[in-house]
């Protein structure tokens, strides 16, 4: 079962698998020939647009009601905290029920919220409290729904494209990066919040639309996910934390969330108040990190055969600690266009990093796992807004560029203790995982049990 998992060699051992291959980008690009892939990736390119201008008109919105960092930090807490309380039952669900379904409802749910949100703005009843209850809505929807939608994407290509349907599902996140954020910095500037959130809630409409072409069963639950719901979320645990190699992954992950991808909560503040700029400043500067970000996931999606995806993992998170360190000294040295080419590298290797780590932990799992594996990774994404708060009264009291300093030496020192402890994962080579196709409601190969809590984990005897 060890070798299922994608077995690691010390760093001058013998390999274990077939040398890394060259990048390419059209095999990559082959998942776009199945046809309920494209209309899920373009389904998610509305949804992310959406996400992303909810992003910046929350942020502005918090920062114009108080002026504070802290607040703007509040609000991301309202998304985290359902993250760190639901994610793993919606990971279960998604385990247990329809993933399209799931995932239709979800964005339902949050289009309703951009509405009530933008109405509040036009009858100028919102307030910093219902900014924070209505967050507390949307990361309720996210946390239920989101575990659905990655291994539904992986799902309807089939084992051996879940690396490129996860590559290329994190590029259309990021894409959505170069022009979601401009265009609410715009529309905030010249029109007004509310127009945002009306359009956030159209974009999920349009997005459910394209779900509803996509049939039910492709990601339905399997048989052996029929138990007691909290039985199975500890499967769940259970098998990541007796999988060295999702256990690496998953606290990997967790370190970065918790000290550097909290710094895009506070860029709002540091806009306004360090860099002295305005709305549609903010926005195109959100736009810079997508375009990093977009090059970071496109780059990624060409190794998909590469067998030293953790060193390059290791090596993006190196580079965004120094990035956080370039945002703020390069600010002070040259003002906005320092803090540009700052963002511009923070959103290639933040995002690399974070690509590189879900493409992983998806080719690591076996699927009957996937829902409560993705669920368990985004605890380590609730890890971010959770920070933003805390980050964010510590900004209000030293500045925001002293502590983006603090927070690149801790992340590089993070990723330097992470290759001391555990050489053979950051410079080891992975060898391939091979499966045959996963088929709902049946074992995973001949003679295989029924349900997964007899399944042995990775290592297990």
């Amino acid at each position: 079962m060890a070798q299922q998992q994608g077995a690691m060699r010390p760093a001058g051992g013998p390999p274990m698998g077939p040398p890394g291959q060259k990048p390419s980008f059209r095999a990559a690009l082959s998942v776009f020939g199945n046809r309920n892939y494209r209309y899920l990736w373009v389904s998610s390119l509305f949804s992310f647009t959406g996400m992303q201008m909810q992003q910046v008109a929350r942020a502005l919105l918090a920062w114009q009601l108080t002026h504070s960092y802290g607040s703007i930090g509040l609000i991301s807490l309202s998304f985290g905290l359902p993250m760190l309380c639901f994610s793993l039952v919606g990971g279960s669900l998604a385990d247990r029920f329809e993933k399209r379904n799931l995932t239709l409802v979800s964005q339902f749910v949050t289009a309703l919220l951009a509405v009530v949100n933008a109405l509040m703005l036009v009858t100028d009843t919102i307030t910093i409290e219902w900014l924070f209850l209505l967050g507390l809505g949307g990361g309720t929807a996210m946390a239920l729904g989101m575990p659905a939608r990655s291994p539904l994407m992986a799902q309807v290509v089939g084992p051996q494209h879940v690396m490129s349907a996860m590559a290329m599902s994190n590029a259309a996140m990021n894409a959505t990066r170069l022009f979601g954020p401009a265009v609410a910095g715009v529309m905030v500037a010249t029109i007004n919040l509310e127009s945002v959130y009306f359009l956030q809630a159209g974009l999920y409409v349009v997005s459910c639309g394209l779900l509803l072409f996509v049939p039910t069963g492709l990601g339905a639950a399997s048989a052996v996910a029929r138990g007691n719901m909290f039985r199975e979320i500890g499967n769940g645990l259970a098998y990541v934390a007796r999988d060295s190699r999702l256990r690496q992954l998953n606290i990997s992950m967790l370190a970065i969330s918790f000290f550097a991808m909290p710094y895009v909560m506070l860029l709002a503040g540091f806009v306004h108040e360090d860099l002295g700029k305005g709305d549609a400043a903010f926005g195109f500067l959100q736009s810079v990190s997508g375009v990093g970000a977009l090059v970071g996931s496109l780059a990624v999606a060409t190794l998909t055969a590469y067998d030293r995806k953790t060193l390059l993992q290791w090596v993006a998170g190196i580079t965004g600690g120094l990035g956080l360190v370039l945002l703020a000294l390069g600010s002070r040295s040259f003002g906005y266009p320092g803090a540009i080419g700052a963002v511009l590298v923070l959103g290639l290797a933040l995002t690399a990093y974070q690509t590189l780590n879900s493409t992983l932990i998806m080719d690591a799992a076996r699927p009957e796992f996937y829902g409560r594996v993705m669920s368990i990774n985004m605890l380590s994404f609730s890890a971010m807004p959770l920070m933003a708060f805390p980050l964010g009264r510590v900004a209000d009291s030293v500045g925001a560029t002293n502590l983006f300093i603090a927070q690149g030496v801790i992340v590089a020192g993070i990723m330097v203790a992470i290759a001391l402890l555990n050489p053979a994962h950051t410079f080891g080579r992975a060898a391939p995982v091979e499966r045959p196709p996963f088929m709902p409601g049946r074992p995973m190969h001949p003679g295989a049990p029924e349900r997964v809590e007899d399944v042995a984990p990775a290592g297990g005897k």
